[in-house]
Formats: C-alpha cells, sequence, structure tokens
C-alpha cells in the first residue's frame, strides 16, 4: 500500500477533480480515503458527500477523523456524510481532560459491513467472524474513563449536546472576528465562517 495525496485547493478544500482522478487510476486497489471532518483548518467541507461518494464508487471505504466532532454533535454524524470507519477523540469533544499528555480516549465506530473485521478476544465475545486477533488486553479498552464521557452525555441529553456543537461553531467564530487584524486567518468556508476550533 501506498499514500496517494490529493491536491487542496486555494480555500484549503479537497480538490474534488484531483480526488476523483486518482480514485479512477488507483480502483483496482483503492483502499480508504482518510479525512477529517470538519477540516483541520476549521471548515466544513461542503463537498464532503460527493468526496465520500467517488471513495465508495471506486471500491474504497471512508476513514473519518472524529478529532473534530465538537463540530458534529447533534447536527450531523459521521454515518450522514458517508464514512465508514471514525474514531471519537473523547478527550477532545466528550469531556475528559487531557491536561498533562492523556488520558486520550477514543471508541472506533464502523459501519455495518465493517462489523465482521472488529477485534477479537479470548475471553470475551467481541468483534466479528472474520475478526483480527486482540489489539488490546481490555476487550473495551479504558472503560472507567468512559463513565465520565457517558456521564457528559446524560447530563447533557440531546438538545444540549447541540447546543454544545452550537456554542462550539459560534465561539469560534467569535474569536476568529476578534483577532481580526491582528492574525490572519488562512482558511474559512464559502460564508466567511469557520467551523469550529
Amino acid at each position: 500500500m501506498k499514500v496517494v495525496v490529493t491536491k487542496a485547493l486555494e480555500n484549503g478544500n479537497i480538490d474534488v477533480d484531483d480526488l476523483r482522478e486518482k480514485a479512477l487510476k488507483h480502483k483496482d486497489n483503492l483502499s480508504a480515503l482518510m479525512v477529517t471532518y470538519p477540516s483541520t483548518h476549521g471548515v466544513y467541507e461542503s463537498a464532503i458527500k460527493e468526496i465520500t461518494g467517488i471513495i465508495h464508487e471506486n471500491g474504497g471505504q471512508v476513514y473519518m477523523d472524529g478529532a473534530n466532532m465538537n463540530a458534529q454533535v447533534g447536527l450531523t454524524n459521521p454515518g450522514n456524510i458517508g464514512a465508514d470507519v471514525c474514531h471519537l477523540n473523547l478527550h477532545k469533544t466528550f469531556a475528559i481532560p487531557h491536561g498533562g499528555g492523556g488520558p486520550g480516549v477514543g471508541p472506533i465506530c464502523v459501519a455495518p459491513q465493517l462489523v465482521p473485521f472488529l477485534p477479537s478476544n479470548p475471553i470475551i465475545p467481541t468483534g466479528g467472524d472474520q475478526a483480527i486477533t486482540p489489539i488490546s488486553a481490555a476487550p473495551y479498552g479504558s472503560a472507567s474513563v468512559c463513565l465520565i464521557s457517558y456521564g457528559y452525555i446524560c447530563m447533557l441529553g440531546a438538545e444540549g449536546l447541540k447546543r454544545s456543537t452550537e456554542y462550539a461553531i459560534i465561539n469560534a467564530n467569535y474569536i476568529k472576528e476578534r483577532l481580526k487584524g491582528s492574525y490572519e486567518c488562512l482558511y474559512t468556508g464559502e460564508k466567511g465562517r469557520a467551523a469550529q476550533r
């Protein structure tokens, strides 16, 4: 396997034409696209469904980096945009403290067609019938840390989670406007806004 880099447009988004060309060229052995959504530069890729569609049409899967889920929760989700695999950084979006280097926690979510390939465990039945061997001695990862995120989700509820996302987006744009003139903002969305960060 090798990494094939796609071009970026002037606004920082994925060059969809370049992606389409490269996906078609490599369709016989296309494995996956890795995409961060919203992008690492803090903008929603307006063509994200087209991007994931191109990969699927050419036999690949889409891995979405869930590092920026604080701009999605309650508004959309990885499945809606066409992601097949996504990890969630609980230490960024779901209340896990991350000061001093840890703990980083990231459950991995997969689409139904990938469930059979999830890692197994020799003691506790996990994974699927085509699973790889265990990748951790603990079949549920750092489960005790996940209780913090579970409590956060329960306390906020669906409406509170959505509101939290809306505040993250509003705050990102407030900071962007306050810093205008002192710092250059390299990328914004089509309406001059930031998704978050």
